[in-house]
């Protein structure tokens, strides 16, 4: 099956239907739907949300990019991976988004936070993996500091102070007083 074939030689693991229009020269959404769901009945992929389509096997991060168009990876969950919150998020995926939104797929909650324009769409310290968008922890701080202001986090020794600095020009005078609070103690724990 020659669709089959453009799906896998894709290293796509989730597909919207603008991408299966442009992956398989197809216009008609239609068609597209109608050569997913063969494809599902044969049980090569999932349709996990209205317009979303993945392999038996998906990468969670790509699915919870493609959820909302308009996000990153960001706040809790890349904060308990490095280290700087000791909570576990092993069941959630936290990010920026244009509104909330939350949604569960399969064993996964995805949790959409909204940020302002400005600070979601400007690319400062945002790693594209070439499947989504991630915060740097730096990045993840700000946002968190924005969202909710003075919050604790366990451990900041591994934050880069110079990033934060950096970072703190695109949020709010509000925010970025409160990030450079933190900075301050960034670096008495460094000394």
């Amino acid at each position: 099956m020659k669709y089959l074939k453009l799906v896998i030689e894709s290293k796509k693991t989730v597909f919207t239907i603008s991408e299966l229009k442009f992956l398989f020269k197809i216009k008609n959404s239609a068609q597209i739907n109608l050569i997913m769901q063969r494809m599902k009945k044969q049980n090569i992929v999932k349709n996990l949300w209205y317009g979303i389509w993945t392999l038996p096997e998906y990468d969670k991060l790509e699915l919870a990019s493609k959820l909302r168009q308009s996000s990153y990876i960001s706040l809790e969950y890349i904060l308990q991976k490095n280290g700087i919150i000791f909570q576990s998020y092993e069941k959630t995926i936290t990010l920026v988004s244009h509104n909330t939104f939350n949604k569960k797929i399969d064993w996964l909650n995805f949790e959409y936070h909204k940020i302002k324009s400005t600070i979601l769409t400007n690319p400062l310290w945002l790693v594209y993996t070439g499947k989504y968008y991630i915060a740097t922890p730096e990045r993840a701080v700000c946002d968190m500091i924005y969202l909710y202001k003075n919050i604790f986090f366990d451990n900041i020794q591994s934050l880069d102070s110079q990033l934060l600095s950096s970072l703190s020009k695109i949020y709010p005078h509000t925010t970025s007083l409160l990030i450079k609070k933190l900075i301050k103690n960034v670096k008495s724990r460094k000394a």
